[in-house]
């Protein structure tokens, strides 16, 4: 995977279903699986859209009218379709995509901020004229507040007219999996971060959180993700090209053969640092070995990951009772680990169990992996009594799959 490329990395879409082909276009052309799961929708204010319509027909020269997003732009398009001409009043846009829509809808764009965040807007916007002025703020029902304050501090009239609602959609369990299983996820607006937090929760989502600017960004640490890409051009292309520019230092989780070259020498790393971390070390003969049709569809599962192309962990499941999967082999390089990738194999892992008919998910350990053993425990995983007679283990764990 070069800097350029996204070469098959698992990225998903959030964004409502009408508006994702530019950004799955952009991803699909730099070689990524682009996984959609809308999260909201886009949908008319409640009054129709009425307000906005009457701000926009009462500006006059002076006045200013602020579009916060592309999808503002949109519906002031829309609005200024039905009023007809309104002239005299200047444009401020928050980021390049919005301008561009604006431009699209046939407004002049007189004021864009370096940074795509309401901050920067009420930084560079200009004083009122000594007999004040107007602004129409044109942006989503439910928003920050940052920009109407500001802007009423410095003197201007702040008309804040709703231009649309953003709603937001179900995320079934095929979502809820197909998030928890891809690489990455892009977001571009904070509406998405907030709906696909709330349906899958932080632990549900992709290791490498992508963001296409400080809003969004920001959202997305106060909802206890970490941005591992914010975009500094906040536009589709530059979400992507930030994206394909962290690629090189990401790790990527697939299904595999476990009698692949990279499987086996997973399992002989795994193995031989058994041998030297358990008190006992590591008798073969007592382990029983790695069945390839066990971990094998449509009885289990092997996985190995990846950094840039060098294999660097691996875990397995395996069916072992009638309503429960076990995981088994999970191990993690020395050379990469505190970088989060033994909580992602598990989450895959995990969520993997959960495309099957399994309800619980189970595993066991040495007393000598304690930071295992507390890794189980953050992930909701809850002793329970033995479930197998495996010689080197002193700890057994289940966590359910269904609600």
């Amino acid at each position: 995977m070069n800097e350029r490329s996204l070469d098959g990395l698992r990225v998903l879409v959030t964004r409502p279903r009408a508006q994702a082909a530019a950004l799955v276009d952009a991803l699909e052309e730099r070689g990524a699986v682009a996984v959609p799961v809308p999260v909201i929708e886009i949908t008319d204010p409640d009054d129709g859209g009425e307000a906005l319509r009457t701000a926009l027909g009462d500006l006059v020269d002076g006045d200013w009218l602020v579009v916060t997003s592309p999808n503002g732009a949109t519906r002031v398009g829309r609005a200024l379709e039905t009023i007809g001409p309104v002239g005299g009043f200047r444009v401020a846009a928050i980021g390049p995509g919005t301008r561009a829509r604006c431009e699209a809808v046939g407004l002049t764009v007189d004021l864009v901020p370096d940074r795509s965040i309401a901050e920067s807007l009420a930084a560079v916007f200009p004083d009122p004229p000594p007999q004040g002025g107007r602004v129409v703020l044109a942006r989503a029902a439910v928003a920050r507040e940052v920009l109407p304050e500001e802007l009423a501090v410095r003197g201007w009239t702040v008309d804040d007219a709703t231009a649309y609602r953003t709603v937001a959609v179900d995320v079934d369990e095929e979502g809820r999996i197909a998030a928890a299983t891809a690489d990455a996820v892009a977001f571009t607006s904070s509406s998405t971060v907030t709906h696909l937090v709330d349906a899958v929760g932080v632990d549900g989502l992709p290791p490498i959180v992508a963001c296409i600017g400080p809003a969004t960004a920001a959202t997305a640490r106060e909802r206890g993700l970490e941005v591992t890409v914010e975009a500094p051009v906040h536009t589709i292309d530059g979400l992507v090209d930030a994206l394909a520019a962290h690629a090189g230092e990401a790790v990527v989780v697939r299904t595999e053969d476990v009698s692949s070259r990279d499987a086996q020498w997973c399992l002989e790393q795994y193995y031989a640092e058994l041998d030297t971390t358990l008190d006992t070390g590591l008798d073969r003969a007592t382990v029983q070995s790695t069945d390839p049709h066990e971990v094998s569809p449509p009885n289990g599962l092997f996985l190995v990951a990846r950094l840039a192309g060098r294999p660097v962990g691996c875990g397995a499941l395996k069916r072992t009772a009638t309503d429960a999967v076990d995981i088994k082999r999970m191990w993690v390089d020395p050379s990469v680990r505190g970088r989060g990738l033994g909580r992602t194999l598990l989450r895959r892992l995990v969520a993997e169990a959960r495309r099957t008919d399994a309800g619980v998910v189970r595993l066991d350990t040495n007393a000598a992996l304690t930071p295992a053993i507390a890794l189980y425990r953050a992930e909701g995983f809850v002793e329970v009594a033995p479930f197998n007679d495996e010689p080197h283990a002193h700890h057994w764990f289940a966590r359910e799959l269904r609600p």
